[in-house]
């Protein structure tokens, strides 16, 4: 493994970020998948992943709104089934700990551990009522008022809570996982891929 891999000075998704946001604004109804390569860089590629479900929230305002694309949606569905779950597995079981065993006390990163964790466990209670609720928009139903209130709360959750990690979390991982931990994690969110 390349050891720059993982130590760039560049700011995470400052080139894969901006240019996976442009391809996007193409189609306001796709997720882009990122470069398997990415995973080389861990930081990088939780960014990445970061976008992506920025552009989920877009979609779920979309919905909010009214709108329909039914290839969209069924790729939202897909991406909150199934790598919405693996980003929140590489984050709980992998990047977490490992921020864990290397942040001093002084950091006060196992508060803000344990509130992103809590945000996870109810993102993944509302994400099944998310699917039930996307799945009738895909059957051709109108949303009512109180579905179109939950989807857009879940939409504006998902950007808070990505705020909090690309503006808190990945910049103190930047300064506090080494070459060892960065390889560590790139390893283990590679296994979950396989």
């Amino acid at each position: 493994m390349n050891v720059t891999d993982h130590t760039s000075n560049k700011k995470p998704g400052a080139d894969a970020g901006a240019a996976q946001e442009n391809r996007s604004a193409v189609n306001p109804w796709d997720i882009e998948a990122p470069s398997p390569e990415l995973l080389e860089s861990p930081i990088e590629f939780l960014f990445v992943e970061h976008n992506r479900q920025r552009q989920a929230a877009n979609i779920l305002h979309l919905v909010a709104d009214g709108e329909v694309n039914k290839a969209g949606v069924k790729k939202l569905i897909d991406f909150l089934e199934t790598d919405f779950a693996v980003h929140v597995a590489d984050e709980e079981l992998c990047f977490f700990p490992l921020l864990l065993q290397h942040c001093p006390p002084e950091d006060n990163i196992d508060k803000l551990i344990e509130r992103l964790a809590d945000e996870h466990k109810k993102d993944e209670a509302t994400v099944t009522g998310m699917t039930t609720v996307l799945n009738d928009v895909m059957a051709g139903n109108k949303l009512n008022d109180k579905a179109v209130r939950t989807v857009r709360g879940f939409a504006e959750h998902i950007l808070q809570h990505l705020a909090l990690e690309n503006a808190v979390l990945l910049p103190i991982a930047r300064a506090r996982l080494n070459e060892t931990a960065l390889c560590a994690l790139s390893d283990m969110m590679k296994e979950r891929r396989i």
